[in-house]
């Protein structure tokens, strides 16, 4: 299972990160770019029959599953 962490708060240099299976994150200068990103990715995945999760962090600290990239890609 390949999984995509989009955190809420931009980093120290105001770009927006995206970790991909918990590994250092990439960055980004919008959450929309970095979404996109995870978004065409995981419809790679799924047409490979991959798993994958795209987890996005609210303004809350909540982690919330992202389940509406079909509609995006």
């Amino acid at each position: 299972m390949m999984t995509f962490d989009l955190f809420h708060t931009p980093a120290d240099d105001g770009s927006y990160e995206l970790s991909i299976n918990e590994s250092p994150p990439l960055h980004f200068s919008t959450p929309g770019a970095a979404l996109g990103y995870a978004v065409k990715l995981a419809n790679q995945r799924h047409q490979q029959g991959l798993d994958y999760a795209i987890n996005i962090e609210g303004g809350d600290g909540r982690w919330r599953l992202f389940e509406g990239w079909r509609l995006c890609a």
